[in-house]
């Protein structure tokens, strides 16, 4: 266990963060207060945030600045727009 006082845990809060997630558990100590920060053990299994890589599709992001996005309510959802005068 990794004890440290709550102003060494402000100063690294993310870095403690990552150590925590790791299986690492710290006791913080403030004004003769213990709290101890440690990872939740679940019986599921962790979920990995999904890809969304392939979902939005866009023109050219080299552009980016000269269009936008566009909502028509239709099932295909948004569709990007030209900002560009006269497009």
């Amino acid at each position: 266990m990794k004890r440290i006082t709550a102003t060494d845990a402000r100063k690294n809060w993310f870095r403690l963060l990552d150590e925590v997630a790791d299986g690492e558990v710290v006791l913080i100590e403030r004004a003769g207060a213990k709290l101890i920060l440690k990872l939740e053990e679940t019986a599921k299994p962790v979920v990995q945030a999904p890809d969304y890589a392939g979902l939005i599709r866009v023109p050219d992001v080299d552009e980016a600045d000269q269009w936008s996005w566009e909502w028509e309510g239709s099932p295909e959802g948004l569709r990007p727009r030209s900002t560009r005068a006269g497009k």
